[in-house]
């Protein structure tokens, strides 16, 4: 398995910063994250959510994709799509300027994730039809025409947030038009099952993984009744309830090679220095 990283766990560094640190460390791919700094963080401390120095918004990605990825190739790196925030319940125009920057970055893959489930028990088929019916029109009619698959990210929070629940999604639908990024600090926040059971279930639409750490904390109050109460951090693989080795020996049991994306999170480091414990550490896992 190749290793990469996401744009967005470098805030703290333009472009040419990331590409020069990526060839330091023999990163391979580079997954792009077109987004739109909030305007009560600009001119903040650089913040993975927040400020970044590389402003990468949708419009700029569509008119200078083609340089940056030319760029990317020049230090002989590979864009591995993009990780827009951009969800399948949006308009139209909007989906397909993600698709269009995509498209002149000459990338094959975009993230559009399913809308987040509702904080209350809910028609769970008919919310699923829903959702699969407005796939089956994204795919049909914007995507798959300009030779784009989709990506759907197992995120906390979201309708895809456990393997099962993200197999209900895509098995519709061909992997080479949908696939899966195969998040494993999401696994240790929701929807977490043994690896082998997770790669069973997702098989060829596991198209890249999401490498990184969370684990759980405990708040400082408890509820009502005395029962304690759970929060998540944002930590080293090394540290993560997703047990990393264990997720890459299960893929390595079903013959798949995804890229791993690194995108570590923990507070107080900057992007730079979890990249590199993050290379170092995989690099140990793999034997390499």
């Amino acid at each position: 398995m190749e290793l990469g990283v996401t744009g967005v766990m470098l805030p703290d560094l333009d472009f040419a910063g990331q590409i020069a640190l990526c060839r330091e460390l023999g990163v391979k791919f580079y997954q792009y994250r077109p987004r739109i700094i909030p305007d009560d963080q600009r001119g903040k401390p650089f913040d993975n959510w927040g400020n970044h120095k590389f402003d990468l918004t949708p419009e700029r990605f569509r008119n200078e994709g083609r340089q940056l990825t030319a760029q990317l190739r020049g230090a002989g790196m590979e864009p591995w799509g993009s990780t827009p925030n951009l969800t399948v319940d949006m308009d139209d125009e909007e989906i397909r300027l993600h698709i269009e920057g995509a498209v002149a970055a000459d990338l094959r893959c975009v993230r559009c994730n399913p809308p987040a489930y509702p904080r209350q028990p809910f028609d769970y088929a008919a919310f699923l039809d829903h959702v699969v019916s407005r796939y089956a029109y994204v795919i049909d009619r914007i995507s798959w025409p300009m030779g784009i698959k989709l990506l759907i990210e197992t995120h906390a929070g979201s309708l895809a947030s456990a393997p099962g629940l993200a197999w209900n999604l895509v098995h519709h639908f061909s992997p080479n038009r949908i696939g899966v990024i195969f998040d494993l600090p999401n696994f240790a926040i929701e929807g977490g099952v043994t690896p082998h059971l997770a790669v069973s279930v997702l098989g060829p639409y596991i198209d890249c993984c999401h490498v990184g750490g969370a684990r759980r904390a405990d708040r400082p109050q408890r509820d009502e009744f005395g029962t304690r109460l759970i929060d998540r951090a944002f930590c080293a693989m090394t540290e993560s309830d997703a047990h990393v080795p264990a997720y890459l020996k299960a893929l390595k049991a079903v013959d798949l090679n995804p890229p791993l994306l690194i995108e570590d999170y923990e507070p107080g480091l900057s992007g730079t220095d979890r990249l590199r414990r993050g290379v170092k550490y995989l690099r140990q896992v793999m034997g390499k």
